[in-house]
Parts: structure tokens; C-alpha cells; sequence
């Protein structure tokens, strides 16, 4: 049985997640819960892990099960003030409970899903660019104006994102500002699906910052805390 107080790092973790892939398997074991899984169209793959430290109670089986994420993200999202999460595995069954004013319980059957051990990506980056996640939201705000689209380049040690269509341009450049960190061997272009990075970065904490790594013509990598849990994205390129 897996107790839990402050449930709403796992609550944006799992709606993270599902945005982009359905069913998937978690692991459960004495380092915590992980989940690892790559969506239906091969673009994104998600590496997810919250600590055995972070539950108030953490006694459970080691087990490897598939999880349904769109059905576990509704149960979740039900989640009121002040309750208490409590998730228990069988043989056949996942189950989770509410306590609280209302105590509320939820069963979702376990289903077979490939038990194919990913690996992650072994990529060298040239660059590293460390910014707040409100400002890396906005600047995918104004890209997304002209197009699905955006690049991501590093010139002369600055940060730009720029986006273009048949209906205008948009570039936006971190030279003023503070919260941005970059690391770069030399400058670096590449593209990106804009609707990914943004359904990416969604559940990222306004106060926290966002780990950006990529290359030339090549598959980037995103990493931040979600509250005690840490996620990292892998996202495919786009040609140029």
C-alpha cells in the first residue's frame, strides 16, 4: 500500500504523461514509482520517477504493470483539498483511494502492455540551455501565432526561438535576460514540433526552470521537477 498527502505534484505528473501516451507500464519497486514509454507516433518519449522518500507510506511488491493514463488521469483529477491518496496493487487490479471528507475508491483493471525495457537515448549535446518555464511558455506562445513550427538555435551564445508562415515572423532572443543559462560548444540550429514542446512544458511550475538540451538537426531532451517528481522529455527533430 503507497500512501500520500500532498498528491498534486502526481496529479500534474500524470497529466503530463497522458497528454501525449495512453497506457504505459509502471515499475514499482524499493526506489519508487517509474514509468517510461514512448507515444503511439514514436515523436516524444517521457522518463518519469518520484522517490520512495516522497510517500508518507511506501509498501508494495516489486511489480512491473500497465496502467491505463488516460482512465488513472481522470481518477486523479478527482483528487479534492485535503484528501489523502492511497494506491494499492493485486494481481489483477489497481486501486486507488481518497480519503478524506468524502472517502471515495476507484479500481481500474491492470492490461498487458509490451514489456519491452526502453532505453533512453544516449545523445551528446552541444548545447545546454537552462530557462524559467514561464518565460520559455511565453516565447511558444508568440511562435505558435505563425506556425506549428519552431527553431531552436543558439548564435553568438544567445538563445533564439523563431517561428515563420505565410502570415508573419516571429523571433524571440534571451540576450536580456536574467534566467537563462546557456552552455554551447558553438552555434546550433533545429526544429521542432511547437504543439509537443508546448503540451511538454505545460505542467512545468511557473517558478521553476526547464533543462533544454539539443544539437544540430536533432532530437532534443527536456528535463524539470514536477513538484518532489522529476520528468525528462525526448523530442524527435523535424527536418529544416
Amino acid at each position: 500500500m503507497i500512501k500520500l498527502s500532498d498528491y498534486s505534484f502526481l496529479k500534474s505528473g500524470i497529466e503530463a504523461i497522458s497528454a501525449f501516451i495512453p497506457e504505459g507500464n509502471f515499475r514499482f519497486n524499493d526506489e519508487g514509482i517509474h514509468f517510461r514509454a514512448i507515444d503511439p507516433s514514436q515523436i516524444v518519449l517521457i522518463d518519469y520517477h518520484i522517490e520512495t522518500k516522497v510517500f508518507d507510506s511506501f509498501e508494495v511488491e516489486p511489480s512491473f504493470v500497465g496502467i491505463n493514463l488516460t482512465e488513472f488521469n481522470k481518477i486523479i483529477s478527482r483528487a479534492m483539498q485535503g484528501d489523502k491518496v492511497v494506491m494499492d496493487l493485486s494481481d489483477s487490479e489497481f486501486k486507488v483511494d481518497f480519503e478524506g471528507e468524502l472517502e471515495r475508491s476507484f479500481t481500474l483493471p491492470l492490461i498487458d502492455v509490451s514489456e519491452e525495457d526502453l532505453k533512453l537515448p544516449t545523445t551528446e549535446y552541444d548545447v545546454s540551455v537552462e530557462i524559467n518555464s514561464k518565460i520559455f511558455r511565453e516565447a511558444l506562445k508568440d511562435a505558435s501565432l505563425f506556425s506549428s513550427s519552431i527553431l531552436l538555435k543558439i548564435k553568438d551564445g544567445k538563445f533564439i526561438l523563431e517561428s515563420k508562415g505565410t502570415s508573419g515572423k516571429v523571433i524571440s532572443n534571451s540576450a536580456n535576460a536574467k534566467d537563462v543559462k546557456v552552455t554551447s560548444s558553438g552555434d546550433v540550429v533545429s526544429k521542432y514540433s511547437l504543439t509537443y514542446l508546448q503540451n511538454i512544458v505545460k505542467e512545468a511550475d511557473s517558478e521553476s526552470n526547464l533543462l533544454i538540451e539539443f544539437k544540430n538537426d536533432a532530437p532534443m531532451k527536456v528535463s524539470f521537477d514536477i513538484g518532489k517528481s522529476k520528468i525528462k522529455f525526448y523530442l524527435a527533430h523535424m527536418l529544416l
